[in-house]
């Protein structure tokens, strides 16, 4: 069965418990997710990723790098870069990581080095880019550059514990297997102090384990606001102890417990290792498509034309045969018969010019006809699950973006606090799916983001800073509401004072009365590209039952999912909004 259908199953299961009010069940909330946790798929039994070191650079400034470690199978990791400037003056350090092949991505850092320094540098750096070079770069010693590797396997579930080894043994309360290559769970250590300040480093990763004593305290802020940020969007973090201060997890519920859903993610709480099995394991939450899955999975299934799992979510990425067919065959026409005519009433001598003249006028046709009809502008089609933080001003969004465009679009910039997830391309001729980047203040993507007159997909996660809401308050015996997401509504559900309300077509900023509910209506949630998102995002968004005070909405227009400053043509863009009302 296809994930819409069983997404759609499950919603038709949850009606009757959406349309009668709610009792706050964690437990059962979390079973309905059938969530993986670490004592599923190897008892418990972990073993550490054996890593080496090697050196980039050395003189005045010496570079070397952590590697032939694991990373995570898709998605992003750390790329750690010890620097020791003690010996060296003032200068700036760019770094730069080629992966092998014939790919032109890179990953680049500038770094501003102050003399007698010692630091750790990190790259967030694609998952697919297991093997390749490291260049460090400066004026006090010159270009020099290290190979490196690292290891992935499919069936592994890597963990990013921050602390020592020691730490972490203590923290499950067992020690290592690391004799046995059919141990899944591989566990690679960092110290806290080198924790990456970008939400995309932990993107992908299926835990992270904060060992260290201190807890979050050994954490800076930059650090704390990307670890939280992961986790808010779908990640799952063990920790030692919950923090006493709200403030550093702002999302943990009042009632706790060893395990706490944490916006899209999950929290644990594993004290002396008692608990390490009952970890959530944390997925990608959106799985992007690969521009040549679709003919890969046709090919498969020769009796299936299109459904939703395949489709391309723009009708540029679908070549338009009919329009080609049409030229192309007024160009048969033209350089055969016609020339056959031509030829007999001017001489075949004519046919030199006349040839290549009608070969590039039919080149012309398709180039202008794209032009015309698809122009210059960069398509996009956009599509997502927000859940609204209320006290925290914020969205926290897991979305699909579709892209389409005839030049590539430059000046792409996201800030750290957003991730793009890519597709994952194995079983894919044509390789990775890369992009360079360069991380200055967040990410600066190359015109590979999307290569022109090429059908991409983009998975993103975002926790952004916003104002959007709704209002709701009595006004006689019915409940009016105020649109304030910043786009139109759909359809909106609300539950107050144990009664389902229901509202459709609200434009922006305008207000409606509502009307009762039986239930909600599963199909208005349905999204274009649905099967790409993994349940564990729709659980938390849209199958948990409506608390008294909150609301579940449809919504249409640019939405929450970001686009990187990048001026497009919005083809669609519908999206499922989870949050609390204001009064």
């Amino acid at each position: 069965m296809r994930p819409l259908a069983v997404a759609v199953a499950a919603l038709l299961l949850a009606a009757p418990a959406l349309a009668r009010k709610p009792r706050r069940d964690p437990d059962r909330s979390q079973a309905a997710a059938q969530l993986a946790t670490f004592s599923s798929p190897s008892g418990g039994s972990y073993q550490f990723s054996p890593a080496g070191r090697a050196s980039v650079a050395s003189g005045a400034t010496l570079v070397s790098v952590a590697n032939e470690h694991h990373v995570p199978t898709n998605g992003w990791f750390p790329l750690r870069v010890s620097v020791d400037n003690t010996a060296g003056p003032t200068q700036r350090l760019t770094l730069t990581y080629r992966s092998s092949g014939r790919t032109t991505a890179e990953v680049t850092r500038v770094v501003e080095l102050v003399e007698g320094e010692r630091r750790t540098v990190t790259l967030p750096v694609s998952s697919q880019q297991l093997y390749g070079q490291l260049r460090a770069q400066s004026p006090v010693i010159g270009s020099q550059a290290a190979g490196l590797s690292f290891k992935t396997d499919a069936s592994s579930c890597v963990v990013l514990a921050l602390g020592t080894a020691d730490a972490f043994e203590a923290f499950v309360g067992q020690k290592p297997n690391n004799n046995d290559d059919d141990v899944r769970v591989k566990v690679v250590t960092m110290a806290p102090d080198e924790a990456p300040t970008e939400l995309a480093a932990y993107l992908g990763f299926s835990a992270v384990a904060l060992v260290d004593p201190r807890g979050l305290d050994a954490l800076s802020e930059a650090q704390r606001a990307a670890l939280e940020g992961w986790v808010a969007t779908g990640g799952s973090l063990a920790l030692g102890a919950l923090p006493a201060a709200r403030a550093q997890l702002p999302l943990l519920p009042g009632e706790r417990r060893p395990v706490n859903r944490y916006g899209l993610g999950h929290v644990s709480e594993v004290r002396q290792g008692a608990d390490w099995g009952k970890v959530p394991v944390s997925q990608l939450p959106v799985e992007p498509q690969h521009p040549e899955q679709r003919s890969a999975v046709l090919r498969k299934r020769s009796y299936v034309t299109d459904d939703e799992t395949t489709r391309a979510l723009l009708p540029q990425a679908t070549v338009p045969v009919g329009r080609f067919l049409f030229i192309i065959t007024l160009f048969t026409l033209v350089i055969g018969p016609g020339s056959a005519l031509l030829a007999r009433r001017r001489g075949t001598a004519l046919l030199l010019a006349t040839i290549p003249l009608t070969a590039l006028v039919t080149s012309a046709l398709m180039f202008g006809s794209s032009v015309l009809l698809e122009g210059l502008r960069v398509h996009v089609a956009t599509s997502g699950f927000t859940l609204l933080d209320r006290e925290g001003h914020r969205a926290i969004t897991v979305g699909l973006s579709a892209w389409y465009a005839n030049l590539a679009p430059r000046g792409v910039a996201l800030d750290g606090a957003t991730a793009l997830i890519g597709a994952n391309t194995t079983g894919y001729g044509r390789g990775d799916q890369l992009v360079s980047v360069e991380w200055r203040d967040g990410a600066r993507l190359g015109a590979d983001f999307v290569p022109p007159r090429v059908y991409r997909e983009w998975g993103v996660v975002s926790v952004s800073p916003s104002r959007a809401r709704l209002l709701a308050r009595r006004q006689g015996d019915g409940v009016v509401l105020q649109n304030a997401l910043g786009v139109a509504l759909e359809t909106a559900w609300v539950q107050l004072e144990g009664e389902l309300y229901v509202v459709s077509d609200v434009r922006d900023g305008g207000e409606a009365t509502m009307r009762l509910a039986a239930f909600v209506d599963p199909k208005s949630l349905e999204l274009p590209g649905a099967s790409r998102f993994t349940p564990t995002v729709l659980e938390p968004l849209v199958l948990r039952a409506l608390d008294d005070g909150e609301f579940l909405a449809r919504v249409k227009g640019r939405g929450f999912v970001p686009t990187g400053g990048v001026d497009v043509e919005l083809h669609d863009a519908t999206h499922v909004v989870r949050g609390e009302v204001e009064p």
